[in-house]
């Protein structure tokens, strides 16, 4: 019901809008839609195409990124495996494990061992230091220091579980190194004879995505397969484990990938890629905006764009609108000076167009006018007076109705009190027919039919009985005159008075939702089917034009004409069973007769 309401005030306030804000709004809407429509879908594909070579571009960087770092490794790889071929470091490793004769020789071995590993590792920046350990635990250290077991119980049974794989141990965040590791073999009988380890500098790897950042504001990192941070920009972020939402899918995913995240408030895309013979990950993260800063540069080119479209669309909007409803506005205002009785007046518009039309016929339309009001309007009016003056010269009804009443009191001194009651009852409906009221209640018009039946009862005898049944809430009720009587009248005389059986009237009004219906019905003859089909079709006629006189047609035009085409008679009639009239009018309360009783 509100819907329906809003619905309808909303059309309403369009059909009240002024013609040239009409064509403004039109104009705009026609064009500002499309406009907004075509660039919204182009902001949106072009932002996805940006997404997309973004996306593609930062996985390809990750690519090559994870690629220097694993050369890096694979410098590693070899250091490994020259130590691994290298004899002396074998037999050194051998001696070690069946246990020297005195800290002297151990000395000149760790001395001749040392030489070794120091160069390997002198031509590369990256390497920290390389120590080789005994089975019995003996170490053999690079560098002028001498270095003691520092592997613990852990550290040892991993050693002893490995199988010649290089495993890579988490970052130390104090000297900032990775430590690798592995198991070394005699390589006549591949036993093991002991462990190698290596430090690499974090900066090594750090140095490799340090100027590869996208932006400012994003941050890329390395993390291992405990998700732990191997290689970061803060470096009190080494051998952390973040907590960031996305880690697990980083962790558990494919070995290269893109999501994005909604941390404290921002998106952020992550990209990560793994890199190859290792566990690790690297891992880019930046804010979206940064990351769609060519998309958010289109937006607000697109959107300076949009502006200045609004800008000329409404100018040239509002110069079209004015153009076409200026003409309309000065026609407007001469048809109100017509309504003050100005007939002296021309509209002139040169154009051939529909105004120029319009403006031409309102002038023929002015001067017609003006002939009618000197020439018919004065015919009219004589006539009118004519007719007056032959109504003047009738017989006064109040001369009637005197007469009547003489009659009355005449019968009722010559003791006839029966004909006095007939022409008291006559006198009341004539009197009631020449009021001036267009709307009775409902119990005064039953009181005209009761009066009505009174005389028709000294005519037919106890032929006719009438019934009436209405319900009391519908007394007060405004209906118009002489609504009722004629339905009454014709069911006397076209039901009862060709029967020979006692006949009887049934008058019943009751509500029925927004309507209250009044039926009378009676136990006459009846209408044959095809009368019955003509009376119905007359009652459709929008004039008296029928040959019913004053009777259905009548009572059914004045329904419709006061209330509209939903209300009026329905007639049902079945041959010698009798004939049902439905009147319908609409249902009204007390308050709202009474109001249109006041005005």
């Amino acid at each position: 019901m509100i819907r329906n309401q809003l619905a309808r005030r909303l059309r309403q306030w369009i059909l009240d809008m002024k013609i040239q804000k009409k064509l403004l709004v039109s104009f705009l809407i026609l064009n500002l839609i499309p406009l907004a429509v075509i660039g919204t879908l182009t902001y949106q594909k072009s932002r996805s195409l940006i997404q997309e070579k973004t996306n593609a571009y930062t996985t390809d960087l990750l690519t090559e990124v994870s690629k220097n770092i694993e050369f890096k490794m694979k410098e590693v790889k070899r250091v490994y495996y020259s130590l691994f071929t290298n004899k002396e470091i074998r037999d050194a490793l051998k001696k070690a494990n069946l246990g020297f004769h005195n800290q002297l020789e151990y000395l000149d071995e760790i001395n001749k061992i040392k030489l070794l590993l120091d160069g390997a590792i002198i031509d590369s920046e990256d390497i920290q230091d390389i120590s080789l350990y005994a089975l019995n635990k003996d170490v053999f250290p690079s560098g002028n220091v001498l270095k003691s077991n520092d592997l613990d119980i852990n550290d040892w049974d991993v050693l002893k579980e490995n199988e010649g794989n290089l495993v890579w141990m988490n970052t130390n965040p104090e000297q900032l190194t990775i430590t690798a590791r592995s198991s070394m073999f005699d390589v006549g009988n591949l036993k093991k004879i002991g462990y190698f380890e290596l430090h690499l500098k974090e900066d090594a790897l750090y140095s490799v995505f340090a100027q590869t950042k996208l932006n400012n504001e994003g941050e890329m990192y390395i993390i291992n397969q405990n998700g732990r941070i191997i290689s970061h920009s803060n470096k009190s972020l080494i051998n952390t484990t973040p907590d960031y939402p996305y880690i697990t899918r980083v962790l558990h995913g494919p070995e290269q990938d893109h999501t994005s995240e909604m941390m404290d408030g921002i998106n952020y895309i992550i990209t990560y890629h793994a890199i190859g013979n290792t566990d690790w990950k690297i891992v880019s993260v930046i804010p979206d905006a940064k990351y769609s800063q060519t998309s958010i540069e289109l937006k607000n080119w697109m959107f300076i764009i949009f502006i200045i479209c609004i800008v000329v669309a409404l100018l040239i909007a509002y110069f079209v609108s004015n153009s076409i409803s200026k003409p309309i506005r000065q026609l407007s205002a001469m048809m109100k000076d017509v309504e003050k009785d100005r007939f002296d007046i021309q509209f002139n518009y040169n154009s051939r167009n529909e105004i120029g039309v319009m403006s031409r016929n309102f002038n023929r339309m002015i001067d017609r006018i003006h002939h009618l009001i000197n020439t018919v309007y004065q015919e009219e009016l004589l006539k009118q007076q004519s007719q007056l003056k032959y109504l003047m010269f009738q017989i006064n009804p109040h001369f009637l109705f005197n007469t009547l009443e003489t009659i009355n009191w005449l019968a009722r001194m010559k003791n006839v009190p029966e004909v006095g009651k007939l022409s008291k009852a006559l006198g009341d409906l004539m009197r009631e027919g020449i009021k001036g009221k267009e709307y009775i209640p409902l119990d005064k018009e039953l009181d005209n039919v009761n009066k009505y039946v009174y005389i028709q009862q000294y005519r037919y005898g106890d032929k006719i009985t009438i019934s009436i049944d209405i319900d009391t809430m519908a007394l007060p009720l405004l209906v118009p005159r002489f609504i009722l009587q004629p339905l009454v009248e014709n069911a006397i005389i076209h039901g009862m008075e060709m029967k020979i059986d006692q006949g009887l009237i049934e008058i019943r009004g009751f509500f029925e939702d927004d309507l209250f219906n009044i039926t009378i019905s009676d136990n006459g003859n009846g209408i044959e089917a095809e009368r019955l089909a003509q009376i119905r079709e007359n009652l459709q006629v929008t004039v008296d034009d029928s040959g019913m006189g004053i009777g259905l047609i009548n009572v059914h035009q004045r329904v419709q004409l006061h209330y509209g085409k939903r209300f009026g008679l329905q007639i049902d009639s079945v041959v010698g069973q009798g004939t049902m009239i439905t009147l319908s009018l609409p249902r009204k309360d007390e308050k709202r007769s009474a109001d249109s009783t006041m005005k």
